[in-house]
């Protein structure tokens, strides 16, 4: 009986058993499963990131120390890291402020002593920053004086060895060592990963080019100055200088005129540099040629306005003799000649009614007519009513003298595996005519101030006036000179201008300041001190000059 009593709730404590623990699984699983859900629900929420997300977190991963250096096409250092050192100072640990600025001020220059004496004062103050960038040498120095309570932060700051010599071209960075201008900017996601870049420009012509162009800034009494040289094989640019410039290891001051890139920013209706493109367009276009003849006796009115030439000839005028005269009359036939629809088709297909091509971020677009009748036609001619910058004018004008080379002006050095396709843009004959009348233009016509004996040069020079209110102003003039060389065989293109150059008064003589007189002898400068650079040999049977020009002394080309 007893026996009976008991075995009952012993069978029912193993049900109860097995059931708890049937349940302590299922809750398991269920957790898992629970678990295994809302994972998913995560992931889901939050999608893999595609290839770009994931390089921005890299770059941002990215030790700044690492920046790639910027390189010359020779590899020479352009842009690279360095340290430098700020000094703090520690109130609470000073027991004589007088002394510390004391010692202090013998190695380093001090803004404000008496400000700083406050500062080392007041023992409520944690750190004061006394003074930035400083060089190792100088930490040095100080560091064995021993001052108590002072000590050096190390910086990772970026260098430019060469400073405003290539300001323009290679830019800087900002205090987060990201790219501000230039080069910096445009590489900045490479250079952020530990990329190297080597630039096409040469240091060495940069240097000569600058030093050039700076007297003749002075010279000239120039607002601003530009020069460019370009590689018309493949459209490196070798050397850009734009003038004021600044050196980008110094603070920056965004708002400065020297920080504007003259280059690739300013925009200035270039003048009868247009004529090149213009007689190109009648060789290709029209029943055009050298010896087509134009009436240039009198200006041509078209309704109220008036074209003149600033040395009229009075006469009828061949093709030839309108580009080596610079005749707006002229040029102005021919453009009506070849009518509106088909120049403006040309001037586009040319690349001077859209923004350039260069891979720099500072540039702008073109400053085109919003109408094209008969009027734009003919000052279009001549460069009048369109604004474009220096770096467009070289990349259209490579296009009449790069035998029909199908590339894009770029600033950092190509690959020689780098293939350059061509297409049919101008005929054989076009090109050689244009080279023809660009050599005869040194030789005979507005240009002759670049000339260089034993040198084949061909250019064209340009004077443009500025607008304003509406009307030209014959005293702020845009004087510039494009030219290619060898002119047999192109294989470099150059511009130099001047924005509002003068004669000597400033108020007297700028109306006289033209390309010829101005931008052309100044490349005539640059030309005799880069052309061993550029591995360009005189030929002594060009022109009669002697070999020596100093009598009793030897002449030496060193570079």
């Amino acid at each position: 009986m007893n026996n009976i009593l008991f075995s009952e709730p012993l069978e029912v404590n193993k049900k109860e058993k097995k059931y708890n623990k049937l349940l302590l699984i299922i809750s398991f699983l269920i957790g898992i499963i629970g678990l295994v859900i809302i994972m998913r629900l995560v992931e889901v929420s939050f999608p893999k990131k595609n290839l770009s997300t994931v390089d921005k977190n890299e770059v941002k991963k990215v030790d700044n120390r690492n920046r790639g250096m910027l390189l010359d096409r020779n590899d020479r250092v352009l842009a690279s890291n360095i340290y430098i050192y700020n000094l703090k100072a520690y109130p609470k640990k000073i027991k004589d402020p007088s002394y510390t600025i004391n010692m202090l001020s013998k190695h380093i220059a001090l803004n404000d002593s008496k400000a700083l004496f406050k500062k080392l004062k007041n023992k409520e103050k944690y750190e004061v920053l006394i003074k930035k960038n400083i060089t190792a040498p100088q930490a040095k120095r100080i560091n064995n004086l021993g001052i108590p309570g002072v000590e050096f932060v190390q910086v990772n700051k970026r260098f430019y060895p060469h400073r405003e010599i290539i300001s323009h071209f290679v830019g800087h960075v900002n205090g987060n060592m990201v790219g501000q201008l230039g080069a910096e900017r445009t590489f900045n996601h490479k250079l952020h990963l530990g990329e190297d870049i080597n630039l096409g420009i040469d240091i060495r012509l940069q240097y000569i080019v600058r030093d050039e162009l700076e007297k003749g800034r002075i010279k000239y009494n120039s607002k601003s100055a530009t020069a460019i040289i370009a590689d018309l094989k493949n459209g490196e640019i070798l050397s850009l200088v734009s003038l004021p410039d600044f050196n980008p290891n110094q603070s920056i001051n965004p708002e400065l005129n020297s920080y504007t890139n003259t280059a690739t920013l300013n925009l200035y209706e270039m003048g009868s540099t247009f004529k090149m493109f213009t007689i190109a367009a009648a060789l290709e276009l029209s029943q055009v040629n050298l010896e087509t003849k134009f009436d240039a006796s009198n200006s041509i009115k078209i309704a109220n306005y008036e074209i003149k030439d600033y040395k009229p000839q009075n006469r009828i005028l061949s093709t030839k003799e309108i580009f080596l005269n610079s005749s707006n009359i002229g040029s102005s036939l021919i453009a009506l000649e070849i009518g509106k629809l088909k120049l403006k088709n040309f001037y586009n297909k040319i690349g001077l009614l859209n923004i350039p091509n260069i891979n720099l971020t500072e540039k702008t677009k073109p400053i085109t007519p919003k109408i094209w009748g008969k009027i734009q036609t003919a000052t279009l001619s001549y460069g009048h009513g369109l604004s474009i910058s220096p770096i467009q004018m070289i990349e259209a004008s490579s296009k009449l003298f790069n035998n029909n080379l199908d590339y894009k002006t770029q600033i950092h050095k190509k690959k020689k595996k780098d293939t350059i396709e061509k297409t049919k843009f101008l005929s054989e004959n076009t090109i050689d005519t244009l080279k023809y009348l660009m050599y005869e233009n040194t030789l005979n016509g507005t240009a002759r101030k670049a000339k260089i004996n034993g040198f084949k040069i061909g250019g064209k020079t340009a004077t443009g006036e500025k607008a304003e209110k509406g009307k030209y102003d014959k005293t702020k003039l845009v004087s510039s000179f494009l030219s290619v060389f060898p002119i047999e065989n192109p294989e470099f293109i150059s511009l130099v201008l001047f924005d509002e150059p003068s004669l000597g008064d400033v108020k007297k003589y700028r109306e006289g300041a033209t390309g010829g007189k101005t931008a052309a002898p100044v490349t005539a400068n640059i030309y005799r001190r880069i052309f061993p650079i550029l591995g360009i040999t005189k030929n002594y049977n060009l022109g009669p000059e002697l070999l020596v020009d100093n009598k009793g002394e030897l002449n030496f080309v060193s570079y």
